[in-house]
């Protein structure tokens, strides 16, 4: 049987480069697994010891063994925003913004999540930096 080669079959030859997916990031998991993520689909990054708890839409979140402010720098480009030490949020996911009772602010979660986070009063600027104002 011949051979197909890249000029017969009209595809380019493989050159050696990789495609990475820019839209899913690798969470590294207890067990040493590594799973890909789309990160429109997380809520929440939340500190927990060492580790992050990654919220999304099921009851029961991901742990990532990497501490949240490593993550991050990670998440950041995909428009988390960390509000406070122990919290980061996806602003795509933030249903609003609102004086808190006790002063200050907080963010309001969209379903299924629907938690209420404070804002740290050192990061509040640069919350409204993050919507443009």
């Amino acid at each position: 049987m011949p051979r197909l080669t890249a000029e017969a079959t009209g595809r380019k030859p493989y050159t050696g480069f990789m495609i990475v997916l820019e839209d899913r990031i690798l969470l590294h998991l207890q067990d040493g697994k590594r799973i890909p993520v789309d990160p429109q689909e997380i809520y929440l990054l939340e500190a927990e010891g060492g580790e992050t708890l990654v919220r999304t839409r099921h009851a029961q979140p991901l742990t990532d063994v990497r501490q949240l402010s490593e993550l991050i720098d990670i998440f950041e480009p995909f428009g988390f925003a960390q509000i406070h030490r122990s919290w980061a949020v996806n602003l795509r996911r933030v249903r609003e913004i609102r004086p808190a009772p006790e002063g200050g602010w907080e963010v309001k979660l969209d379903p299924p999540v629907n938690r209420v986070l404070p804002v740290s009063r050192r990061r509040v600027s640069a919350l409204w930096e993050r919507f443009g104002e």
